[in-house]
């Protein structure tokens, strides 16, 4: 299942839950993090960031894996999403890996971002906006949480 990006004042629905541009509230949630510096970019570094500090992480993004035989990377990215169930870190999967890598503005294609929670003196500056858009991402976490295929979510071109 692919919930598409849609503009935030049109509604979709998706097994009956009802979500106001969920692609849109992603890329909102990742420019965010990454204006704020909170922004783990690669298998590789999300992998050892986790396994030093996991209660700092609230969102991990996952893209396709794109495997060309390596086993060993495939392997790693399910290990990566069950360390993130374990230690309730909501994860939110897209479409794509080059859409992920523009947002976060890697240099090498990416199939992973992990976003650092927001300290509690930077969450009350944060707009309502941002709020709002992780929020969201929240509820779409939850709802899919105990589910054994999360949707896939359709970052925007943009």
């Amino acid at each position: 299942m692919v919930l598409k990006a849609s503009d935030e004042g049109k509604m979709m629905e998706s097994n009956g839950f009802h979500t106001v541009g969920i692609g849109s509230s992603a890329r909102k949630a990742l420019l965010s993090a990454l204006e704020d510096k909170r922004l783990v970019v690669g298998l590789a570094s999300a992998v050892r960031s986790l396994a030093a500090n996991p209660e700092l992480y609230n969102f991990c993004f996952l893209a396709p894996f794109d495997d060309h035989g390596e086993s060993g990377s495939h392997m790693q990215e399910v290990l990566l999403e069950a360390f993130c169930l374990e230690h309730d870190i909501y994860i939110i999967r897209v479409d794509s890996a080059d859409k992920l890598s523009r947002l976060v503005q890697s240099p090498v294609v990416a199939s992973c971002a992990l976003v650092r929670k927001l300290p509690p003196k930077m969450l009350r500056r944060m707009s309502s906006a941002f709020r709002r858009s992780e929020s969201i991402l929240i509820e779409h976490c939850e709802l899919y949480w105990d589910e054994p295929h999360k949707p896939v979510i359709k970052l925007p071109e943009k």
